[in-house]
């Protein structure tokens, strides 16, 4: 993000310097005015395609993630997002986060240090009051968390989901919420968590 705080990047990242990321995290960014071109959306697919870099999805109650769709980004998404809803769902209640069977074996979720103390964690995790719409993930990506309550007609909403795209790895997050996790143990889990991703998504291009 253009910004004015110490490292912050003044421009979108020039060829040889895109280059020497590992991982990329895009919030609620699309393309327009001020935010991404069609050309800079083709960079970053070809800095995860054939650099090996790893991608975070991560998109919030404003949509615009929406119209990455229209670019070539759109081949990397994990999930189908709806249409009908590209500014997500709010709720007066907070929601809760569901491991599936494999986000249980997942190292990515893995914030205990058994599985049941892990289960019994995620359950208890300060929950989200907004989530992106979603219909369903895509053919090859691995769901590893769902809504706990939140359905449609394919099953459970979607909100953590991974995939390979060429030489790289991407995470959709569905839920710009995780930061509630802070809530009176600090970085314990939300550090963890994000730091297991971006190892997890580092590995293959470091080695």
């Amino acid at each position: 993000a253009v910004g004015g705080g110490p490292r912050y990047l003044e421009a979108f990242p020039e060829p040889e310097i895109l280059s020497s990321f590992d991982v990329i995290v895009l919030g609620d960014v699309g393309v327009g005015e001020g935010q991404l071109t069609g050309e800079q959306a083709a960079a970053l697919k070809r800095q995860v395609a054939s650099q090996a870099a790893g991608l975070v999805l991560m998109p919030g109650f404003r949509g615009y993630q929406a119209t990455l769709l229209e670019t070539e980004l759109d081949d990397l998404f994990p999930v189908f997002l709806d249409p009908a809803q590209p500014r997500g769902w709010g709720s007066a209640t907070p929601g809760q986060f569901e491991l599936t069977e494999l986000g249980a074996r997942s190292l990515l979720t893995r914030l205990e240090d058994t599985e049941n103390a892990n289960a019994n964690l995620w359950a208890s995790l300060p929950g989200f009051q907004w989530y992106a719409g979603v219909i369903r993930a895509r053919a090859g990506s691995e769901v590893l968390a769902t809504h706990s309550s939140e359905a449609n007609r394919f099953g459970r909403i979607p909100l953590i989901v991974t995939k390979t795209y060429g030489t790289g790895k991407i995470l959709f997050m569905g839920t710009d919420g995780a930061w509630h996790w802070r809530k009176g143990v600090e970085d314990k889990y939300h550090y963890r968590f994000w730091g297991q991703v971006a190892r997890w998504m580092a590995y293959q291009r470091n080695m």
